[in-house]
């Protein structure tokens, strides 16, 4: 029997649903509890969920919370010289990050430039990066929360 093979897809920034077990990048909605599916591949991914949008030019599910095995955003986090950061990607040993500490000054000093007020991003070789890991947060939380427990 043959082997089963890990891949990885590399650092994860975003949302993304669980559906009939496959993993969909989305965007949800917790306002009105819209859980909306877009891809531009050829071929329709799954004929029951997704229909043709013309304007997206691509597939589109648009779906509940409740039609879903799970929602959550993720986001990939690891240690440069000591300090947290968010990885972006990696492409060719070299890892896009942005700064996720609590020390701007350090960040300035350091390599990083402020791409927006606080926000600091620079590249880092990919083998310096340490302690890397993805963070996910179920965002369906709160509204289960709400009604198991009202």
């Amino acid at each position: 029997m043959g082997e089963a093979v890990m891949r990885y897809a590399g650092p994860r920034s975003g949302e993304f649903a669980v559906v009939r077990g496959v993993t969909h990048p989305c965007t949800f909605s917790p306002n009105n509890d819209r859980v909306v599916l877009k891809t531009k591949q050829a071929d329709n991914p799954d004929a029951t969920l997704f229909s043709w949008h013309e304007r997206f030019g691509g597939w589109v599910a648009d779906l509940t919370a409740a039609d879903c095995d799970r929602v959550y955003s993720a986001r990939s986090y690891g240690k440069w010289q000591g300090h947290r950061v968010a990885v972006e990607s990696v492409v060719d040993g070299v890892a896009a990050v942005t700064y996720a500490d609590s020390n701007g000054g350090w960040a300035a000093e350091n390599g990083f430039t402020e791409v927006d007020r606080y926000e600091y991003r620079r590249e880092v070789p990919a083998a310096e990066l340490g302690d890397v890991h993805e963070e996910q947060r179920d965002l369906g939380f709160t509204r289960w929360r709400e009604s198991t427990f009202e």
